[in-house]
Parts: C-alpha cells; structure tokens; sequence
C-alpha cells in the first residue's frame, strides 16, 4: 500500500529501496490510497511503480526477500495456530488482504519470519483473543501450518516446529490470565 506518508519518507531519505535485492531504488506497491498529491506524485516519479497482487503479495515473488519479516493481527487464534482475521461477532470487518500470501512469503523466505501481533483481549477485557479453536463458521484466514510467532502485550509464542500440544502451551503462556483456565 501506498499511501501519503510514503512522499515524506521517500524525500526525506529514509525510504530508498536502496538494500532490496531486486527492484533496487523503486518503490513498489500494489494498490495506493490517499490524496490528489499523492496521486500526482506517483504520476510524475520514476522511482514508483503500482504493480498487480500476484507481484505484490505472491508468495514466489516474497519469498525471494531474504529476512522477510510479516507483521499481522488477528481477530483470535486457536491453540492449534489457526488464525481468524476476517469476521468478528458474526459480521464481517475484512477480507484476508494479503495476510495468508505474506504468512506463505516468509515461510517461503531464507531467515523470514511471520509475526501476529495484537491485545490479549477484545470487548473491553471481557473476550480472549486467544481460543480454543476457531468458530466452524467463521473462516480461517491462515492455516496452522504458517503459524509462527504470536505477540500479545504478555510475551512471545515461537509456534514454528512444535507440536500441537506444545503450540497450545506456548499460546496458553501469553494469553490473558483472566482466561487462562478455560484454554484447558
């Protein structure tokens, strides 16, 4: 996504794509979203490019990112890893944007790391974003399999390699203690 804080970063010096290892010195993106100046900005630079989501978010095109590091929320997530990012209370508030395409990117990528980040609880305390295991009827928006590294304000989950008891120990571990006991 390009947006309006883009122009400041890039002229002032600190977005350069100057360390990318392919598309060097361009900004890439795959939608923009902001103002009549961004757009004419973007018209007349060089250095931007608006490519389509197979680029922006293929997995293929990620994964070549060596240390490509994800960072998402999620709704909740299961003990197993399951994400949910997409429907909450029974309405929907997103679609999965690119959250699964980057999940596969950095697994896909040489020392990536895909990263949920997000409060240990929702509805003014009163709901865990951590759960047993995600609604049948709501989707999942990254399968367990991606899950890597779950951050809530209490601390760090390293899923990647464990089984899935060990998985809901670790999860257990940084939920809400409030809740704790009803994740078994």
């Amino acid at each position: 996504m390009i947006g309006d804080p883009c122009i400041d970063l890039v002229e002032a010096g600190a977005l350069t794509g100057s360390r990318k290892v392919f598309d060097r010195d361009l900004h890439v993106g795959g939608d923009v979203l902001g103002s009549r100046h961004l757009l004419d900005w973007i018209d007349r630079n060089e250095r931007v490019v608006v490519v389509p989501a197979r680029y922006s978010h293929g997995p293929s095109v990620i994964g070549r990112i060596p240390d490509f590091v994800a960072i998402n929320s999620a709704i909740e997530v299961a003990l197993d890893g399951s994400v949910r990012a997409e429907v909450a209370g029974g309405r929907v508030i997103s679609g999965p944007g690119g959250q699964p395409d980057f999940a596969v990117g950095a697994s896909l990528s040489h020392g990536g790391v895909s990263i949920l980040a997000f409060p240990t609880t929702a509805a003014r305390g009163r709901q865990c974003r951590i759960v047993r295991s995600i609604d049948p009827s709501a989707p999942v928006t990254v399968p367990r399999h991606l899950a890597d590294r779950v951050v809530t304000e209490l601390g760090i989950a390293r899923l990647t390699g464990l089984s899935i008891e060990e998985r809901a120990e670790a999860l257990r571990a940084i939920a809400h203690p409030d809740f704790r006991d009803q994740l078994g």
